[in-house]
């Protein structure tokens, strides 16, 4: 993959006349990992950023997160966003809203799970269960190196006879397993929904969309934007199936300054 910055010159050419869909995620993207996601605070300058970029005609700004919606709403608080939480299943703000409807026995099912998992994690220290209300999601960032297979084998045991009847979906990510509603609706989905919201208002090949995310859940959005617009992963994988790269949330900062300048100055 092509460094983005390296590359700036060169793509900014085909974008000043397009209506950017500026996609960011947030956990190790517009803020480092961090060992709890209660640390990892948005910058002062990327806020100042994302403020002036949100003024910009141009630009949509979207986060999109698995964090549920209030929690990023809350660690970005800045107004004009569009924001995504809960991996897609939670769309607010620039007058469009997304409610998802997940059937009754699936939220009882997501409740049995939860308490279930809370009882058998309990006694393994750093494991906590979060309830994002639409997904459950095990955290095991803090759990010593030799009792990470614990928590998959009792996330494995409590999970997989639901997952066998599609009852439920698992994923993942980093140091955190995902349970999600069986339905086929992720990040990518959710970036395209918002793709063809902008497509019909500003008439298709005069929107571009920009997404750039750090995880595995941002896989999702990355081939369903193939050929559609700019990918960007965060980080030094290999295997990702975005088109461009960039080295950490550092190089994210740096990226936002050169948009922020090139379009304040047209």
């Amino acid at each position: 993959m092509k460094n983005l910055i390296e590359s700036w010159d060169h793509l900014i050419e085909g974008w000043v006349d397009k209506k950017i869909i500026l996609f960011l995620d947030y956990d190790g993207t517009l803020t480092p990992i961090t060992h709890s996601p209660s640390q990892a605070i948005l910058s002062q300058e990327n806020k100042e950023l994302l403020e002036h970029l949100v003024k910009i005609p141009a630009f949509q700004v979207v986060i999109i997160s698995g964090r549920t919606l209030i929690d990023i709403k809350q660690m970005v608080g800045v107004g004009g966003i569009l924001y995504i939480g809960n991996h897609g299943w939670e769309i607010e703000g620039s007058s469009m809203h997304f409610e998802s409807l997940i059937p009754v026995q699936v939220s009882s099912l997501m409740k049995k799970m939860k308490y279930e998992l809370m009882t058998q994690l309990s006694d393994i220290p750093g494991a906590f269960v979060e309830d994002k209300g639409v997904t459950l999601s095990v955290h095991y960032r803090l759990v010593s190196p030799h009792q990470e297979f614990l928590v998959k084998r009792i996330f494995d045991h409590i999970s997989m006879p639901y997952r066998r009847k599609n009852e439920i979906k698992a994923h993942a990510g980093k140091k955190v397993f995902e349970l999600k509603p069986p339905v086929e609706w992720d990040k990518g989905k959710a970036a395209l929904w918002l793709l063809r919201k902008h497509e019909i208002l500003k008439g298709k090949g005069n929107v571009l969309p920009v997404y750039i995310g750090d995880d595995s859940t941002d896989e999702d959005a990355f081939e369903a934007l193939k050929n559609k617009g700019i990918t960007v992963f965060v980080g030094t994988s290999k295997s990702s199936g975005a088109q461009y790269c960039l080295a950490g949330p550092q190089e994210v900062t740096e990226l936002l300054r050169h948009m922020v300048g090139v379009y304040e100055k047209l």
